[in-house]
């Protein structure tokens, strides 16, 4: 909306800006310059413009460094009396923001010449109303649309603005664009950072990958990652309405873990009752299908397994493997993989046997270390598992050991020792004394771990653990 004020004030923009960072008013002002807050104006005006914006979609850069031109920082008369922060005049149609008119004193120039005129203004309540009718002018009249191409543009949006006929000076947009940019008012348009939903994600698939890696040897890393991209981080059709979170489609072969299928965008995929089983039906056909095979003896190399499931058919995406790898990289998703590999069954007898049993041990399940894989280890399994929220099968597989394996470090004493040493001694390595983590014990983890290439810490870890129970 073009008139007088505004074309006066943008003219005198560029002197008020190099002198003193304030626009002169049209009809005055009513503070010094010496004391106006200029922080204050602007945490004021955005908090106003914020209503603006969700209203009419106005920028909210745009609408406070507007009302600072205007308005003069806030100085003018008609800001001060009646707050009018955008010298918009009364007209035949009432605006619901506005409180009424008041008749005040204006310039304008006619061929070169100023000239006093008196205009009706509209008057508002509040700073919030006088910006919710300045969002609404723009919103309302068809010749600003093309600005609101621009919502999260404050230049591109206001140069629209001004190009529609807002006003008639040629710098008045470069005026606007420098109070946005000297004030770096843009800050208020900066949309909120959307929080990552993948690490959510991570955590609830992580303890069923590795449930599923322990029973069929799929890396949990991979169905961690293929869950991520597969289902869209949790937000594919798939996922929401079948919980089919690695787009497997219905067949002939049928699943015993699906319940059904569902038709989504003409292709007819497996239905889920829950996350659980998604990820049981994809390890059962990772690790069940002829043709992955391949991949399954490359279990131990996430990107291996990838690149050889996808040239046997599981994605015809040539960049498949590499993107759902870097998934893996960017989410540290191998630290989820069980390093250590086998499952030791009843009937069992040997070093394993006694180091699980002292592990139990140390975990609170009574057993005795007799070495030998009888019922009461069995039972004790199970109660561990149970203790654990494990699947309770009353066998010690990979993911059993790997929550029972603790770190172990020089010095320690216990079960925990005598489960690395009980192990040490089958390899043929010197330990100290029973349950004591001494110089001998120390030497002989170090010793392991330079002869697999492992960083010599001599800190029985995962790793460590992996190669002893190997």
């Amino acid at each position: 909306m073009t008139h007088p004020s505004i074309r006066i004030r943008a003219a005198l923009l560029a002197v008020a800006l190099s002198m003193t960072g304030v626009i002169g008013s049209t009809v005055g002002t009513t503070t010094s310059l010496a004391v106006v807050d200029f922080d204050g104006y602007i945490a004021k005006a955005a908090k106003a413009a914020k209503a603006s914006k969700k209203a009419y979609g106005v920028p909210r850069a745009v609408t406070i460094a507007q009302s600072i031109l205007e308005s003069g920082w806030g100085r003018s008369q008609l800001t001060t009396k009646y707050n009018n922060y955008f010298g918009i005049k009364c007209s035949a149609l009432v605006s619901p923001h506005q409180r009424g008119c008041v008749a005040m004193p204006t310039y304008e120039y006619v061929k070169g010449k100023k000239k006093k005129y008196i205009q009706r203004f509209r008057t508002y309540s509040s700073m919030e109303k006088s910006f919710l009718d300045h969002g609404r002018l723009l919103n309302y009249l068809d010749r600003y649309n093309p600005a609101f191409k621009y919502p999260n543009d404050p230049d591109k949006f206001i140069r629209a603005v001004h190009k529609a006929g807002y006003a008639t000076d040629p710098k008045y947009s470069d005026s606007v664009i420098a109070l946005m940019k000297k004030w770096n008012l843009y800050r208020f348009d900066v949309p909120a950072k959307a929080k990552d939903p993948n690490p959510a994600l991570i955590s609830t698939v992580a303890p069923l990958a590795q449930r599923s890696e322990a029973a069929t040897g799929v890396p949990s890393s991979v169905t961690i990652a293929q869950a991520i991209y597969h289902s869209g981080s949790g937000k594919s059709a798939q996922a929401t309405k079948a919980k089919n979170y690695f787009s497997l489609v219905c067949g002939k072969t049928k699943s015993a873990a699906s319940s059904g299928c569902v038709s989504i965008g003409g292709t007819k995929y497996r239905k889920y009752s829950s996350i659980a089983k998604s990820v049981q039906d994809q390890a059962a056909v990772l690790s069940t299908t002829t043709r992955y095979a391949k991949a399954m003896k490359l279990s131990d190399t996430p990107k291996a397994f990838l690149t050889a499931i996808q040239k046997a058919g599981w994605s015809s995406s040539k960049t498949y493997a590499s993107k759902v790898y870097a998934l893996i990289t960017k989410y540290g998703l191998t630290k989820y993989d069980l390093l250590i590999a086998g499952t030791i069954k009843q009937g069992t007898s040997n070093a394993k046997v006694t180091a699980l049993q002292n592990l139990l041990a140390k975990a609170g399940i009574k057993v005795k270390a007799t070495g030998y894989f009888g019922t009461d280890t069995v039972a004790a399994v199970k109660k561990y598992q149970s203790k654990a929220k494990l699947p309770v099968t009353g066998r010690a597989d990979p993911l059993t050991l790997t929550r029972l394996a603790p770190d172990v470090r020089s010095g320690a004493k216990g079960t925990q020792v005598t489960a690395v040493q009980a192990l040490l001694v089958h390899r043929k390595y010197a330990v100290d004394a029973r349950g004591t983590f001494g110089a001998k014990t120390l030497k002989s983890v170090k010793a392991l771990q330079k002869k697999y290439k492992l960083t010599r810490d001599g800190i029985v870890g995962e790793r460590t653990w992996a190669l002893l129970f190997g």
